[in-house]
């Protein structure tokens, strides 16, 4: 047997042959059985804490898989039982969804059916700037029904004519609100009606036949409700507020000239589209710039209203009706200063008809009708004694209350200066304080003197202030008021019976603060001195001894 071994080894010993288990190992020797992998080193203490620390962490694993499997089956059940319940409570919640939409449904076709029952279209009118025609104005009773009749039929065919998809049952409501007194007076004036009663009659005819026909006087309160600047932009912004969301109301006619006063009212509720075609503006003349910058719609009736304008500024012979004005308007209208039928809320129209009242007045104007001629001819003009007018003045007489100023002006000689028990001058009655019409008046630059006492100083062509301006009564007023806001420089001694200046301060009495009771509302800072505050404003009679 030839042997073959390494020149560099000895030869290997089977028990060193690095396969323990090959064929040739064990056909060589019988082994008793094998030895696993990895076990051929024989065990020690570290060796078998190893594997039991080996054990303990698959145990571990294996019990952390176990509670992974656990806690994902026992969220999967409960998730499931939610998914049932919601669904069982979604079914429940859209089935009384359905059982609502079907409520929901009949209550809004009966919601709808109510605003169909009472759908109406709203003319809202400032009776002072839109002047109906002389053909009506001038026939009294008769003219008042056929103006109304007139508006209605012109209204109505404007509304279906023009508005969308307006139900066959919209009614025409109505409300004009008047100065009666300024109107009547400026009727007179212009030779608009030949007499005051022409307008009383008017109106009366004019609500007498239309049940939404209504017409407000706020006269009594010298047209400080309505047609102030500052309050009447307040009331007639709370009327189209009202009426512009309301649902039965389907369009306003809004009819008015003072695009100054107005136009920024209405500009407040054409901002929005749905608003903007809601309203449509009724002019008698042509639009001003302000009312012609709005976008809305625009409308006349020529057949109805004046479209051209009146000069009430120009200074006419004197017209003895109109010192009876306030008499023409209540005659036999005022109720007793018992009767409850004093509230203005419930009056149908201001002169009153068989079913409604004038409010009675607790003052009456400081200034009466019978200063508007005297201002307009500049001396006092006693008016024709006719019997109609004596009448008039008479029931006038008896049915105003009493005042708490003297009840019947004293005809003081024209070069009489009224003072009091002091020996004080007593400055005449101002009309109230209005701010905008004040500063109105200032931007003018009127000459107070010529157009007060006719008697400028300065030389003709000399004065910086104006002369041709011509002033209505009231703005005469006014301008008396803005005039007495300089103190006379002769103070409460003045003896002029011409003077325009002032000798007691206007300005109303300080209310609040230290100065409460003692001074105006200017404090330290008046231009009228302190002897000129809180005047005894009770006249006396003085003689002149000679």
């Amino acid at each position: 047997m030839l042997t073959v071994s390494h020149p560099d080894s000895q030869q290997m010993n089977p028990s060193q042959f690095p396969f323990k288990n090959s064929p040739s190992t064990t056909m060589a020797s019988s082994a008793p059985s094998p030895v696993p992998f990895g076990m051929s080193e024989p065990l020690n203490s570290g060796s078998i804490t190893e594997l039991l620390a080996k054990y303990e962490a698959f145990k571990i694993l294996d019990n952390q898989k176990k509670d992974f499997f656990d806690h994902a089956l026992n969220r999967l059940k409960y998730l499931s039982e939610r998914l049932v319940q919601e669904r069982s409570n979604f079914e429940l919640e859209r089935t009384w969804l359905k059982q609502q939409l079907v409520s929901a449904g009949q209550t809004g076709d009966h919601d709808h059916s109510s605003l169909e029952q009472n759908p109406y279209v709203l003319v809202l009118i400032d009776g002072n700037e839109l002047i109906f025609r002389n053909a009506f104005l001038g026939q009294g009773d008769q003219g008042g029904r056929r103006a109304a009749q007139a508006l209605f039929q012109a209204t109505n065919e404007f509304a279906f004519s023009t508005i969308h998809a307006l139900p066959d049952n919209t009614k025409i409501v109505l409300k004009i609100y008047v100065d009666l007194e300024d109107l009547c007076s400026i009727g007179l004036r212009t030779g608009l009606v030949s007499n005051g009663n022409q307008i009383k009659t008017f109106v009366r005819g004019f609500c007498q036949d239309k049940n939404l026909f209504d017409v407000i006087d706020v006269g009594m309160q010298g047209r400080a409700v309505v047609f102030d600047k500052m309050e009447g932009s307040r009331l007639v912004a709370a009327n189209l507020a009202m009426y512009m969301f309301d649902k039965q109301c389907k369009h306003i006619v809004f009819g008015c000239e003072d695009g100054e006063i107005y136009a920024p009212i209405l500009k407040r509720f054409t901002e929005k589209i749905e608003t903007t075609q809601r309203v449509t503006l009724l002019h008698g003349t042509e639009p001003d710039r302000h009312l012609a910058a709005l976008h809305i719609d625009k409308t006349q009736m020529n057949d109805i209203f004046r479209n051209t304008k009146m000069d009430i500024h120009k200074l006419v012979d004197h017209v003895a009706e109109l010192d009876s004005v306030p008499a023409l308007l209540m005659e036999s209208v005022t109720p007793p200063l018992s009767s409850p039928a004093t509230s203005r809320s419930g009056s149908r129209t201001a002169v009153g008809t068989a079913r409604t009242a004038l409010p009675s007045i607790a003052h009456s104007r400081q200034d009466s009708a019978s200063s508007i001629s005297s201002a307009i001819s500049g001396v006092q003009v006693k008016p024709k004694e006719n019997p109609w007018i004596l009448a008039a003045k008479k029931g006038a007489a008896v049915k105003t209350p009493p005042k708490d100023i003297p009840k019947e002006k004293e005809q003081w000689p024209t070069d009489y200066v009224r003072r009091n028990k002091k020996g004080q001058r007593i400055d005449p009655p101002t009309p109230e304080f209005k701010k905008d019409e004040v500063n109105r008046l200032k931007k003018l630059k009127l000459c107070n003197a010529h157009h007060l006492r006719h008697d400028c100083p300065y030389p003709e062509g000399k004065c910086e202030h104006d002369h041709v301006y011509k002033c209505n009564p009231k703005e005469l007023e006014t301008l008396k008021l803005v005039a007495r806001m300089s103190a006379c420089i002769h103070g409460a001694e003045c003896s002029d019976p011409k003077c325009i200046y002032g000798h007691r301060c206007p300005f109303p009495e300080a209310r609040e603060g230290s100065m409460r009771g003692k001074a105006c509302i200017n404090g330290e800072n008046c231009r009228f001195p302190a002897e000129m505050h809180n005047m005894d404003i009770v006249p006396v009679r003085r003689l002149k001894i000679t």
